[in-house]
C-alpha cells in the first residue's frame, strides 16, 4: 500500500488538534497496512465488523473438514490466537493436552531485568541498553571481544558489527531486509543512508552474501526506504534524502540499477 502525501497532511493537520507540537516535529516515513477485520457473514454493509479475535472452523461453517482460520485482533493478542488456533487443532485431533503458551516465556525474556543488564556488563555501556531492548537476555550473546564487533554499523539506532555477527549467526538472518527486522539497522532517523552500506559489505564479510548479491540487496533495501520517506519528504527529511541520493547515486552508482528496477515494475 502507498500512502500519499495529501494523506500525511491530513494525520498531521488532525493530530496537530491534540498535539500542536506535532506540526513542528519531523517525521522519519509514513507507512500504511491492512488490518485484518472480520465482518459477519449475515452483515453486508460491514458496520458491525470485529475487532476483536475470530476464529473460524470452516467443518462446521463451510463443510471443509480440516480447515481453521485464526484471523482479527491486535500485535498485543498474538499469542492468545496462537492458543485458540491450538487448542481447536488439538480438539479435531482428540488430542487432550492443555496449551501452555500463556505460561513459557518468549526468547529473551527469561531473566529478569536486573539479572540482564548483570549479564552485558562485557557490552560498551552505549549499547547495553538498545541491545537488551531488542534482544531481552540473549543480548548477552552478542559478540563484543574486539574492534570489529564493539565498532558502530548504525548510529541511530547503536548496532554494531557484533550485533550484526550474532543476527546471522544465531537469528537466521541472511540478507539485508531480515537484519533490518532483527537489528533496525535502517530505522533510525537517517533511514540507511550511511548504514544500509556498512550493513551490506558486513554480510559480504561474514559470508552470507556475495558481492554482488550484497549490492544488489543495497538497491533494494534503500529503494523500500524511500517508498517511506517520499511522502514526507520535505525539511529535514527532503535535506537528508538528497544526501543519501548524492551517497548513492552519485559515489556508488546505484542510479542504473534502481532504473532498471523501476523499468521491470512498469512493465508488470
Amino acid at each position: 500500500m502507498l500512502v500519499t502525501p495529501q494523506e500525511v497532511d491530513i494525520l498531521i493537520r488532525e493530530g496537530a488538534l491534540l498535539a500542536p507540537t506535532l506540526a513542528q516535529t519531523r517525521i522519519l516515513r509514513a507507512y500504511a497496512g491492512v488490518r485484518p477485520l472480520v465482518a459477519s457473514d449475515d452483515d453486508p454493509s460491514g458496520r458491525n465488523v470485529s475487532r476483536g479475535i475470530v476464529l473460524l472452523d470452516h467443518a462446521s461453517r463451510d463443510g471443509l473438514e480440516g480447515f481453521i482460520t485464526i484471523t482479527g485482533g491486535k500485535l498485543m493478542t498474538y499469542r492468545l490466537m496462537a492458543e485458540w488456533a491450538t487448542d481447536k487443532v488439538c480438539e479435531k485431533l482428540g488430542v487432550n493436552r492443555p496449551c501452555t503458551t500463556a505460561q513459557d516465556a518468549l526468547p529473551g525474556s527469561r531473566q529478569s531485568a536486573e539479572e540482564t543488564a548483570r549479564s552485558v556488563v562485557s557490552l560498551p555501556a552505549s549499547i547495553r541498553g538498545s541491545a537488551i531492548y531488542r534482544h531481552g537476555d540473549r543480548a548477552s550473546q552478542v559478540p563484543a571481544a574486539d574492534r570489529l564487533d564493539t565498532s558502530l554499523v548504525c548510529e541511530c539506532e547503536a548496532v554494531t558489527a557484533g550485533e550484526v555477527r550474532y543476527a546471522v549467526n544465531s537469528l537466521t538472518v541472511n540478507n539485508l531486509v531480515d537484519l533490518r527486522r532483527r537489528t533496525r539497522v535502517g530505522m533510525g532517523t537517517c533511514q540507511g543512508e550511511l548504514c544500509a552500506c556498512r550493513a551490506a559489505g558486513l554480510l559480504t564479510r561474514f559470508k552470507v552474501s556475495t558481492p554482488q548479491q550484497s549490492i544488489a540487496q543495497l538497491s533494494q533495501f534503500l529503494n523500500e526506504r524511500w517508498k517511506g520517506v517520499r511522502p514526507i519528504a520535505w525539511g529535514d527529511a527532503l535535506r537528508e534524502s538528497e544526501f543519501t541520493s548524492w551517497v548513492y547515486q552519485g559515489l556508488c552508482g546505484l542510479e542504473a540499477q534502481a532504473d532498471k528496477e523501476q523499468e521491470a515494475d512498469d512493465a508488470i
